[in-house]
């Protein structure tokens, strides 16, 4: 019969606890992002793209149709803006998303992307100027993008020399 000292039994317990920490520690679930993990910030980018191009969609249709109809339209119209608190509530609960775990660049990428979504007057009557902002906004999700794929490195590296030697010969080989 071996009796064992309480330092060994104490040694023995802390080196099988440190495993046990370690595995533990090691236990990624998949699919449950985390906050600030590259799935989570992915997850809030996504939102906030779909965000601002349902809200983009949402001005342009009723901007058109205020345009085109005119005063017929303008009792459907009004049914329509609780709708549009809506859609503005979701596009800065994104942009909320994005402040939570985004970097630096993409959080102003996101402002700014926000920003020039809030400057689309949906009863601008001049079509010229209202096509001047959806391009401003369109340029402004563009540059979003941009920084979104470059924080998920989506995008090749400088020292990445044939991943970015296939990107330049796809984006040139097309038409």
């Amino acid at each position: 019969m071996t009796f064992t000292t309480p330092s060994v039994t104490a040694a023995g317990l802390k080196a099988a606890g440190s495993i046990t920490a370690a595995l533990i520690g090691r236990y990624r679930p998949t699919g449950i992002p985390r906050l600030g993990s590259k799935e989570d910030r992915a997850l809030a980018y996504r939102r906030l793209l779909d965000a601002s191009t349902r809200s983009f969609n949402y001005a342009y249709q009723f901007s058109r149709l205020q345009r085109e109809a005119g005063r017929a339209a303008h009792k459907l119209l009004l049914g329509q803006l609780p709708q549009a608190w809506e859609v503005a509530g979701e596009l800065i609960g994104a942009l909320h998303g994005v402040r939570l775990c985004g970097t630096v660049p993409v959080i102003a990428a996101a402002e700014d992307l926000v920003a020039t979504a809030s400057d689309l007057d949906l009863n601008e009557k001049n079509g010229a100027r209202f096509q001047r902002l959806t391009e401003a906004f369109v340029a402004a999700q563009g540059v979003f993008l941009d920084a979104c794929r470059e924080d998920l490195a989506y995008s090749a590296r400088r020292w990445q020399l044939i991943r970015r030697y296939r990107e330049h010969r796809f984006l040139h080989a097309r038409p």
